[in-house]
């Protein structure tokens, strides 16, 4: 028996092995594939081939990459594979392309969980939001959602996703800058603040009971504050004392 369970043991894990080795090469393709994809998207004409070419930088205790493309030997742009961690969804990836004096070329979203309808509309195939960047200077345009006082208008009813966005394209920003200056990355900081009230529908707090005001919150019953009051007979009506003299009224009259 312990010889049939270890041959049939010897044989899944060889099955296993040889399924990974099959499918590790097609699935390393597309992934390349992709992040190439999103490269010649977001940056000008090049003709290197960035991705042989990538090097890394540290931000926010995270490995970002960066893909330079070139021209005749001439530097065109930066590609960045940038991320946030604040989406409503989870992470986000992104791909930011940066001419040489740092303005944005052109975003491409990689990876998002984003909700459908909603948060989701930070890729250009469901809105407009990420075209809002193109063409600007993040040193004159300011990487936060205007809620936070920034330059960036949220996608209506998903402001978590647009600061997780700004979040991500700030980072890629200050990598871009590290890199330009040959200096470690500074912490992205700013274009994920939160505002007083969240905008997406899943967010929405219980509302909150009214306060009362001061009056009402500091009034305690005091029984002893009514002179003489007598406690209510529901068989001979309601009592009242006043200067000694005792009346009697019939319940409800």
């Amino acid at each position: 028996m312990v010889v049939v369970l270890g041959a049939i043991t010897l044989v899944a894990s060889a099955a296993v092995g040889g399924i990974y080795l099959l499918t590790k090469e097609p699935i390393e393709a597309a992934q390349a594939k992709k992040v190439n994809d999103a490269i010649a998207q977001v940056m000008p004409e090049f003709d290197n081939v960035p991705s042989a070419e990538a090097f890394e930088k540290e931000a926010d205790g995270e490995t970002v990459k960066i893909y330079p493309a070139t021209l005749a030997g001439e530097p065109v742009g930066y590609a960045i594979e940038t991320f946030s961690k604040k989406g409503f969804g989870g992470n986000i990836s992104l791909m930011v392309g940066f001419l040489p004096d740092g303005t944005i070329k052109d975003i491409s979203v990689i990876s998002h969980n984003e909700t459908p309808g909603l948060g989701d509309k930070i890729q250009k195939a469901k809105s407009n939001f990420a075209v809002q960047f193109e063409g600007k200077n993040p040193a004159s345009f300011k990487l936060a959602v205007k809620k936070d006082g920034g330059d960036v208008d949220a996608i209506t009813a998903s402001t978590i996703s647009s600061r997780a966005f700004t979040d991500a394209v700030a980072r890629a920003y200050n990598v871009l800058l590290a890199v330009l200056n040959d200096t470690k990355v500074e912490a992205t900081s700013g274009a994920t603040a939160k505002a007083q009230e969240p905008a997406e529908p899943e967010e929405a707090a219980a509302p909150k009971p009214k306060r009362k005001d001061k009056g009402e919150e500091d009034f305690q019953f005091d029984p002893t504050a009514v002179k003489g009051a007598l406690p209510y007979d529901a068989t001979a009506g309601a009592s009242a004392t006043a200067n000694g003299d005792t009346a009697t009224q019939k319940g409800g009259e």
